[in-house]
């Protein structure tokens, strides 16, 4: 299978996010709210915030010790919300473990029209009822890639393994308003690949997919991220695919750039939703 460059398709699209900007002369600004000094999510912070960077944008990073109350984190959040030089908001995930179980709650009281990781359910009901707002990163990432190797998308056959709130669930949706053909499954099975023309499996194990049962000219994106001795991998065995006609998003190198970019776009729309209606007046 041909390996498509998660990282050169979001260099294109950060590109032109940036002339657009420049155009419309807007610096969108981002609020990332981090609880606790997880090194992870100090990474992604890190990552996110040069990304907003090379826009000419800029992100407030708002921390809270790691034994910060509920109130707490909903005082922020509030804040932020009536803040109008912040354009999104972003509460970054893991929490500390006694704040999970308020993460819904939380993630509830971000403003949706500053929601930019599409994660508030006004925004998930928005997807339901076919007027999507802001949609989730890693499912406009999917739905990007899907689109540039696979349209017309109308009649596809696409199975989607995993049941996450973030990828899986509103990416069903989005492929049944593009008429396409769609299963979900739990975990990934071989017998479930037959006839496929777009497979994107979140759910397995490393290297889990094989060549059997896969489609001559299939895509398959790869959802899945195992760590092992300081190396990455996938659900899909690339060497065991290499022989296949089609196209593969891996792991490392394919959603992975991908999600960031995404989060870029919506933060630009939300930017974009600030500026003055060029109708009044």
């Amino acid at each position: 299978m041909e390996l498509i460059c998660g990282k050169d398709i979001s260099s294109e699209i950060r590109n032109q996010l940036k002339e657009n900007l420049a155009q419309e002369g807007l610096k969108p600004c981002l609020a990332v709210i981090n609880v606790g000094d997880d090194k992870e999510n100090l990474l992604y912070i890190g990552l996110k915030e040069n990304a907003v960077d090379t826009l000419g944008g800029e992100t407030r990073i708002a921390s809270l010790p790691q034994n910060a109350a509920k109130e707490e984190v909903l005082n922020l959040i509030n804040e932020l919300n009536h803040d109008q030089a912040v354009n999104g908001i972003l509460l970054q995930l893991p929490l500390p473990k006694e704040l999970q179980p308020y993460e819904q709650e939380f993630l509830s009281a971000i403003d949706p029209a500053k929601d930019v990781d599409g994660f508030h359910p006004v925004n998930m009901g928005r997807l339901v009822n076919g007027t999507p707002g802001f949609i989730s990163c890693a499912a406009l990432a999917c739905m990007d890639i899907s689109k540039r190797y696979k349209a017309p998308l109308a009649g596809k056959k696409v199975l989607l393994i995993g049941d996450s709130f973030d990828l899986i669930r509103p990416l069903a949706l989005m492929f049944i308003k593009e008429s396409c053909q769609v299963s979900v499954a739990p975990q990934y099975k071989s017998a479930l690949m037959e006839g496929v023309d777009i497979a994107v499996i979140e759910a397995g194990g490393p290297h889990i997919v094989k060549a059997s049962g896969i489609k001559e000219g299939a895509l398959l994106i790869d959802a899945g991220f195992y760590y092992d001795q300081n190396s990455l991998f996938g659900n899909v065995d690339k060497e065991d695919l290499s022989k296949i006609d089609g196209h593969l998003l891996p792991v490392p190198g394919g959603v992975g750039p991908m999600l960031i970019t995404k989060l870029l776009e919506n933060l630009c729309m939300a930017a974009g939703m600030s500026l003055p209606d060029k109708n009044t007046g």
